[in-house]
């Protein structure tokens, strides 16, 4: 199969993935659970301590040029528990196109009945990434080599709201909302990159059903504006306060099945493998993700143990 050919596939899987190259689409993950502050960053302090991880994700493994992207974030609250602070970087590399975020996160909380509802702001930059020589052009004066960047810096702006008690959460969060733009006129048309809108709602519950078993359905829901949503659903069971093992479904025809173990107090361990259902199994050999999170105490609160979100 040669290179061109192999992206045009991928391009209509991340198209039918509702990961579109010309309007950046965040990158996309299975332990969602896990690494929330990425998706929204009214997360920030939540875990009522230093809370931070590390996330690897390998998207179609074999499979030339499919997306691979990795983060860090961190999080904590001040010490009036009030406001929380967050920071994380991601970068994200799909074919010819990478990207890094670097992008910080404030949470004010409020308490509300059992729980607390949280607003966040976040404002980062992307710095974008086009590798020309990646691609065989039949044509070698091809015009689109000759007008799109290298390299591009492009703001952005989000927006999140985060409900949250010991047992149950709701988010929802608005990302790029400036819709930063940048656009160049050639003799056979306009080109744009653009940072389009996105919308992600979460939710979970934690239903404990003795000391040694805890049931945890969660779901997201992720869409741009136009475009019809990709919906994660996921059921996970905790094992002794120790071991999460759970099995998931993407709309976008993938399965899923994650693990996390609480390795210390302080540091934990995760991994899923998704399964492609489509025309994708036989070229792919599944989408692995490895994660490794920590949470340290800075401030005597009481806080729950174990932490479920």
């Amino acid at each position: 199969m040669n290179k061109n050919l192999k992206y045009i596939l991928l391009l209509c899987a991340l198209l039918s993935a509702n990961k579109i190259l010309l309007a950046q689409q965040d990158a996309q993950f299975t332990q969602y659970m896990f690494n929330p502050l990425v998706l929204n960053p009214a997360y920030a302090g939540s875990r009522e301590g230093v809370s931070g991880n590390m996330l690897y994700r390998d998207q179609w493994a074999a499979f030339d040029g499919a997306p691979v992207t990795q983060t860090f974030s961190i999080h904590s609250p001040l010490r009036n528990n009030k406001v929380g602070l967050g920071f994380h970087v991601i970068n994200d590399q799909i074919g010819p196109v990478g990207t890094t975020g670097v992008n910080g996160s404030y949470a004010y909380r409020l308490k509300m009945g059992k729980g607390k509802l949280a607003l966040g702001l976040r404002a980062g930059i992307f710095n974008y990434r086009f590798d020309w020589n990646k691609i065989e052009y039949k044509d070698k004066t091809d015009v689109f080599a000759a007008v799109l960047p290298t390299r591009r810096f492009m703001p952005t702006f989000d927006f999140g709201t985060y409900y949250y008690t010991g047992k149950f959460y709701l988010g929802a969060a608005v990302s790029h909302i400036d819709q930063a733009t940048y656009a160049k006129a050639a003799t056979d048309g306009n080109y744009k990159i653009k940072l389009a809108s996105h919308i992600v709602v979460t939710s979970g519950y934690a239903w404990v059903i003795n000391k040694k078993v805890t049931f945890k359905p969660s779901v997201v829901v992720k869409t741009l504006v136009n475009q019809i949503p990709t919906i994660d659903v996921n059921a996970a069971v905790l094992l002794d306060e120790k071991l999460w093992l759970g099995v998931g479904a993407r709309s976008t025809n993938a399965a899923m099945i994650i693990a996390e173990y609480n390795l210390t107090k302080n540091f934990r361990f995760g991994y899923s493998y998704d399964i492609s259902i489509n025309e994708l199994r036989s070229v792919n050999k599944g989408s692995h993700e490895v994660f490794l999170g920590f949470d340290f105490e800075i401030y005597k609160t009481r806080t729950l143990s174990p932490r479920y979100f």
